[in-house]
């Protein structure tokens, strides 16, 4: 999910929506990995096979910055330019372009192509804004706990359900020199927000978060403020990544290098990570599993938080938008292409009803069991919010700004939680909630 900058001047970032050719459609992307990989990965998957069945349409793909990309896509709509496919790592984005009148309606495309029998419910409800369809979700993630399987074998561990169970747990891997969760923030500053949304589900509960995201009660509640100073206490015993100095400046490679080699037992992450981790298991030589987040709290059940990763809209401004919505159908419809990337790369599926006769042989098991469970927990609501998916654009905006401030200590949880009751009366104001989908009881009842 990270990536490097390809030119990003100030033409460029306006630039889009006019080509040279009749029948172009630019997209700006930024690759899983930053690299030559990823990028190769990103054309072998996203590029190609679309050219091969559509070749009267010319995509043209221009690499980003993952950590900029929202940014450029914003500044670009503002100005009535931009990319005709536009790109984003979550709904909130598209929300506010949506309500800035910066994206193309789909409904009438959807409701033709049948979009709302491909997609999983509430994957559906969630791609629209007032009633219209404005965004096709490309994939969809949870966050869970990865763990050194083959450390938790050596000393007889077992992946935590409660709270009790994972500070027992973490003691004993101090004692024994070992880190109980890698994490580190320096490439992807933003990344603070997962933990968040991990604790808000984990100790507030994934149906006070709903009442919070519906405006039954305020975030201010006491369930939050437990949620963030659990959160806090825990980089401060050193927990994450060995305390708060060293996680803000863990690279990616060092985080996934920690708990590859053995030196960190567990790591709290999305999905997306299957992209990246298992190279390193590799060179080590050690295997790795993951397990859903442990409750942290009595009487909140265990979930999988829900979210729309990588989304897909269409300018307002193109110039082909026929073509540019020809390449959302496509990513829907093409599950062939779907499964031989989630094979090939370990990226994310799509949000659309999966079977355990839909998943070819090739696929990481550990993979397909993720998607298995996914599907089981959205049918029966033991599901969870992110706060890139569930929260308005102000709101999360907040949340990647100051979580940071919070886990330093710079910034009281009071202040914080005051803060974000502002940034989501805000997002009331403005009309820019995301549609919020039900929860339900727990996957261990």
């Amino acid at each position: 999910m990270k990536a490097i900058v390809v030119g990003v001047t100030a033409i460029a970032v306006l630039a889009g929506c006019s080509t040279s050719s009749s029948n172009a459609i630019t997209y700006w992307y930024a690759p899983n990995t930053p690299d030559a990989k990823g990028v190769a990965d990103f054309l072998k998957y996203n590029v190609t096979p679309f050219q091969q069945q559509n070749p009267k349409v010319d995509l043209q793909p221009v690499q980003r910055n993952v950590n900029t990309l929202n940014q450029q896509v914003q500044v670009a709509l503002a100005a009535g330019r931009g990319p005709d496919i536009v790109s984003a790592s979550g709904i909130s984005n598209q929300i506010t372009y949506a309500k800035a009148g910066d994206l193309s309606d789909l409904t009438a495309y959807a409701a033709k192509n049948d979009w709302s029998s491909t997609l999983l419910p509430w994957a559906n409800e969630v791609s629209k804004v007032d009633g219209k369809v404005v965004a096709m979700p490309q994939g969809y993630e949870t966050l869970m706990v990865y763990y050194n399987k083959t450390l938790f074998q050596k000393y007889g561990w077992t992946p935590p359900t409660t709270r009790a169970e994972l500070e027992t747990l973490a003691n004993e891997m101090e004692a024994k020199g070992i880190t109980p969760f890698a994490a580190g923030n320096s490439d992807y500053p933003a990344g603070s927000e997962w933990l968040t949304t991990a604790f808000f589900n984990d100790v507030a509960g994934a149906a006070k978060v709903h009442d919070a995201l519906t405006g039954k009660v305020s975030w201010t509640d006491p369930a939050f403020a437990q949620s963030m100073d659990l959160l806090k206490s825990y980089f401060d015993k050193g927990w994450f990544g060995g305390g708060v100095k060293q996680y803000f400046s863990t690279t990616d490679p060092e985080k996934y290098t920690q708990l590859a080699s053995g030196k960190a037992g567990m790591y709290i992450s999305g999905s997306w990570e299957f992209v990246s981790l298992p190279s390193y298991f590799t060179k080590s030589g050690q295997d790795f599993d993951w397990a859903p987040l442990p409750s942290l709290a009595p009487g909140v059940p265990v979930t999988y938080p829900l979210s729309i990763g990588n989304v897909l809209s269409v300018n307002k401004a193109t110039k082909n938008k026929a073509a540019a919505e020809s390449y959302l159908n496509w990513n829907l419809k093409d599950t062939k292409t779907m499964w031989a990337q989630v094979a090939g790369t370990g990226a994310d599926a799509m949000p659309v009803d999966i079977k355990a006769s839909d998943i070819p042989s090739d696929v990481n098991p550990e993979i397909a069991r993720e998607y298995l469970d996914l599907a089981k927990a959205s049918e029966t609501g033991n599901v969870g919010y992110t706060t890139w998916t569930s929260w308005g654009g102000e709101a999360d905006q907040y949340i990647v700004d100051n979580t940071d401030k919070v886990i330093n200590g710079s910034l009281s949880t009071t202040a914080f939680l005051q803060g974000l009751e502002a940034a989501y009366k805000g997002d009331v104001k403005k009309g820019d909630l995301p549609t919020i989908y039900a929860t339900g009881k727990s996957i261990s009842q």
